[in-house]
């Protein structure tokens, strides 16, 4: 997950955008800030042949550090579509600790690096060691994708932001005298221009190729004994939208199954390997994650479909086991036996055949998971395949493991966002828009807290508010019977948190709720895009809603027919549930009503900007200037003492006759936030 923002898509009044931070490494960098002194730390000997990788060891968000030297690119199965293997490398506009990097720019620029520990391609250490000669035949081959997904239809096959036409994704070999060569490239596409082919639902598995495979002959120059290969990425950012700063999102690259080895016959770009592809559907029906007391066996599907592959040129008899733990439960059958056909000839396997024999085994599992589930925990549904060949290249790619929560609160997402959600109207962000996420309630409970995860950004203009809401359904089980609370902050939520995540908003008392429909959401207070954390692995649109008077005010409430899910979480228990207040409140509302009351005039400006701060707004300590491409053009400290009455208005002024003809952005920093305005020098 992560790219900067960027208009993926504008429909139904709403604006999806990238993301201009990934979450996820942050926090695990956060957890091992040593991780990367400790591999400078460490000698380890070089490695031997044969070098593999295919990242589907998801444990951790960068690489695995036995062969990889540094940690830029970001593991994950969230990103690509159909890739060779469970999990990839996602190389992005975003550095080791998941935020943009400090040299990004709108020309190409060097962005993330993949770096291979020192390999011996001098000598074969087998049964019979040898020097390496052209004769022995070294191979190296890896699987690319470029980003992006396929347009913005909202089918749910929408990942990320596609490379630009002038980014790169480059593959170098360091040679015998220490120097890095350039041995491969591929420029910026769509994934359409890429592969025509899987757009065409008619096409066969086998002739989408939705990853390519690239297989170099390595020259006799690398065959040494500290050979290395890395994989860089150059990113651009693109100034064509209208973000305050001016910066739009760079592309992703996704690479999977990195082979090196002795090919004495010629090379093979087959492999004796049976893989899971993704992560598999979830285990309930429509959600992640449930409260205990609200589940019914209707909740839990029948059978989970999974999707692998055999990566080989026969077919493979496969054992396939099926297992769930829990608290208190376990429960498992006899294996079941299938044969996979290769994918070359015969795609994907995933059973659609009712009578599957791996469905039959599922359902005799999943047939015996509790009616109702009185202990809450996490239950983990494992999936494993074995073959018959014992040569299986990779072991950890045959086993997908799904968790399922049963605890306080309601989930459609995983807690992994692939982009940012926010509300529209005529083209720009919608002032006024409200959302709303339907959840069903079984039994009577009461909402104690609302879980809601705000994307950060980099212009950060914390003064930004909004409201969460609570509704309850009407007859035809839309929003009804609003509860609105009080307005909450960017900046109180993002500076007091431990971790990027989700933000749980704790209410004063506990609100009590029929068996029935209810909505949470939010109101938008301004045209700020909110920036919503908005899921694309899961789907929830049966369940989303944004208010559209302008479209039908008899039935103001619009479903919203777009794959995903918005992360947005309802929490329940009692009084005891809601932790004591903070001890300081600050009154923000007044705060933000007097920074809105600044007059900055006159605007377009030819030569002075004058700036009148209200005797209210008297804790602006500093006022900016930044150009469209996010430089700073000035600084100025502000004394607003010198005002004849505490009760005066003040003013500041800047001299712009100097400044190009464009658009500026003033950024007005207080105590407590910051106000962004945008003026026009003509």
């Amino acid at each position: 997950m992560g790219l900067t923002q960027h208009v993926f898509a504008q429909d139904s009044g709403v604006v999806l955008r990238s993301l201009d931070v990934n979450p996820i490494l942050i926090n695990a960098a956060n957890q091992d800030k040593a991780r990367v002194s400790r591999l400078q730390d460490v000698e380890r000997p070089a490695l031997r042949l044969p070098f593999f990788d295919d990242f589907s060891n998801l444990r951790s968000p960068f690489p695995n550090d036995s062969l990889w030297e540094d940690n830029l690119v970001f593991i994950n199965a969230s990103f690509p579509l159909f890739p060779p293997t469970i999990g990839v490398a996602t190389f992005d506009a975003l550095d080791a600790s998941g935020r943009l990097y400090a040299h990004a720019a709108f020309y190409s620029f060097p962005a993330d690096t993949l770096t291979s520990r020192p390999i011996r391609l001098d000598s074969v250490f087998d049964a019979n060691p040898r020097e390496i000669t052209m004769e022995d035949s070294v191979f190296f081959s890896f699987y690319f994708q470029p980003g992006g997904g396929f347009g913005t239809d909202f089918s749910g096959t929408l990942r990320g932001l596609a490379p630009r036409r002038d980014d790169l994704l480059v593959l170098e070999f360091l040679n015998s005298a220490a120097v890095w060569n350039e041995v491969w490239y591929a420029n910026g596409q769509t994934l359409e221009l890429f592969c025509p082919l899987c757009v065409d639902e008619t096409a066969a598995d086998f002739e989408r190729e939705f990853f390519r495979q690239v297989a170099i002959l390595v020259s006799a120059d690398y065959l040494h004994d500290a050979f290395q290969f890395r994989f860089r990425n150059y990113s651009s950012l693109d100034p064509t939208g209208n973000r305050p700063l001016g910066r739009e999102g760079g592309g992703q690259w996704h690479i999977d199954y990195v082979r090196l080895d002795v090919y004495p016959n010629g090379f093979n770009p087959f492999s004796p390997d049976i893989a899971f592809v993704h992560q598999g559907e979830r285990v309930l029906r429509e959600f992640q994650a449930m409260p205990a007391n609200q589940f019914q066996a209707s909740d839990l599907v029948s059978e989970i479909p999974i999707l692998f592959r055999n990566l080989d040129t026969t077919w493979h008899s496969t054992r396939y086991d099926f297992q769930i733990t829990g608290p208190g439960f376990f429960a498992e059958a006899g294996p079941s036996f299938v044969d996979i056909e290769p994918f070359f000839t015969h795609g994907f396997n995933y059973g659609t055949d009712p009578d599957y024999d791996m469905y039959l085994f599922q359902r005799s599992v999943l047939s015996n998971f509790p009616n109702a589930i009185t202990t809450p925990g996490v239950f983990e549904f494992q999936h494993i395949l074995t073959s018959d060949r014992p040569e299986d290249i990779f072991r950890s790619n045959d086993t997908m493991t799904q968790t399922l929560h049963f605890g306080n609160y309601f989930a459609f997402d995983d807690g992994t966002p692939e982009l940012g959600f926010g509300l529209s109207v005529l083209g720009t962000i919608n002032p006024f828009g409200q959302f709303a996420l339907q959840f069903p309630m079984r039994v009577a409970d009461s909402l104690v807290g609302i879980q809601i995860w705000l994307n950060h950004t980099q212009e950060y203009t914390n003064h930004t508010s909004f409201n969460l809401a609570v509704w309850r359904a009407d007859a035809n089980g839309m929003p009804t019977q609003e509860t609105a609370f009080e307005p909450l902050f960017l900046q109180d939520i993002f500076e007091n948190a431990d971790s990027i995540g989700f933000f749980t908003y704790w209410l004063d008392a506990p609100l009590a709720l029929n068996p029935g429909s209810f909505f949470i959401g939010f109101q938008q207070r301004n045209n700020f895009f909110l920036n919503v954390g908005f899921d694309l692995n899961n789907n929830a649109e049966n369940r989303m809603f944004r208010w559209a008077p302008d479209i039908d005010m008899w039935n103001p409430w619009q479903q919203l027919f777009m794959y995903g899910a918005v992360m947005m979480r309802p929490i329940f228990g009692t009084s005891e549930t809601i932790p004591p207040p903070p001890t300081h409140i600050v009154d923000r509302e007044n705060i933000v009503d007097a920074f809105e009351n600044i007059r900055v005039f006159p605007n377009p400006v030819t030569d002075e900007l004058h700036i009148v701060i209200p005797s209210e707004a008297r804790d602006l300590k500093t006022v900016e200037l930044f150009d469209i491409n996010g430089r700073r053009l000035l600084s100025q400290r502000v004394e607003t003492g010198h005002a004849p009455s505490l009760h005066d208005d003040s003013t500041v002024t800047i001299d712009m006759s100097h400044l190009p003809s464009g658009i500026y952005i003033l950024v007005l920093h207080t105590e407590n936030g910051i106000v962004t305005k945008q003026i026009i020098r003509r």
